[in-house]
């Protein structure tokens, strides 16, 4: 049977993606019977120079569709931003939703809107980002387009978004808590609910939670994230104490710690496709 494969968060920029792991993805997706891959946002940073050059090769072995992440939206107006938004792809039994989501504070209400949105402008990368409304508006806006385009489907729905559609996928970690402000909104949660949605795929936040059944909805969260984050880059380090002589648990310092060492290197290559697998939410079709 063929599947449809939804994978997010692939920064393809930022991961430094070459031919080697290209050709590792393609042939993962085909090892799984994969016949559309869906990507459900943060391609790369720049999505005509970086990102449809991508999509074009994968598109050689499978249909490919995709929604955007914030990443995504950097160098695109909002007209293109919108024009890729709310696709309906419709299968022989079931129909892909695919929509961007968007953030409205609501995750993190222990500071006023003022304040959340001055600490985005200082550290979050969609300061970068001119959209043309309050980040309240674009959700309330997204969640009633959700709530139309939902009730004129009337067969089984898998949902793909960007952003998280449900406080459980918060961070809980006091330092990154602010952060959660600018995750997503559980407005999303309550149109699935109303809908009868069965599942949704999500990313952005990078943090995979495999999938969980919240209100008889079956969310699907695997991100890839920035190598820094990926398994195989904490289990070769665990593995390798002596390359980490502080203990650091800080990812990034982790990562800098081996990413030039050949070892790791190689160890990366043998470990990718299993990287990959984890981070697909595969649906049969």
């Amino acid at each position: 049977m063929t599947k449809l494969t939804v994978m997010s968060d692939l920064h393809i920029d930022l991961n430094g993606f070459g031919d080697f792991e290209t050709e590792t993805l393609i042939q993962t997706l085909k090892s799984q019977d994969t016949a559309h891959l869906h990507l459900a946002g943060d391609i790369s940073n720049h999505h005509q120079e970086i990102s449809l050059p991508f999509l074009e090769k994968m598109a050689e072995h499978f249909k490919v569709t995709y929604n955007f992440g914030n990443h995504d939206m950097l160098d695109l107006k909002e007209s293109e931003i919108k024009a890729q938004d709310f696709q309906i792809i419709p299968f022989e039994n079931k129909t892909l939703l695919a929509f961007h989501g968007w953030y409205d504070y609501s995750f993190y209400p222990e500071k006023s809107d003022l304040d959340n949105l001055n600490f985005k402008n200082r550290f979050w990368f969609d300061r970068r980002l001119n959209r043309g409304l309050s980040d309240k508006e674009l959700t309330l806006q997204t969640a009633q387009q959700l709530d139309k385009t939902l009730a004129r489907i009337d067969n089984d729905v898998i949902v793909s978004m960007h952003f998280v559609p449900h406080s459980h996928f918060t961070m809980t970690h006091e330092t990154f808590r602010p952060f959660n402000a600018f995750l997503g909104s559980q407005i999303f949660h309550d149109i699935f609910q109303k809908h009868g949605v069965n599942d949704v795929v999500f990313g952005h936040a990078h943090r995979s939670f495999g999938q969980v059944d919240l209100n008889g909805i079956r969310y699907h969260s695997r991100p890839l994230g920035y190598v820094r984050e990926w398994d195989l880059t904490i289990d070769y380090v665990q593995k390798h104490p002596e390359l980490n002589p502080t203990g650091t648990w800080n990812l990034s310092k982790r990562y800098n710690l081996v990413k030039k060492l050949s070892h790791f290197q190689n160890y990366k290559k043998e470990n990718l496709e299993r990287e990959f697998l984890n981070s697909m939410s595969i649906f049969d079709l």
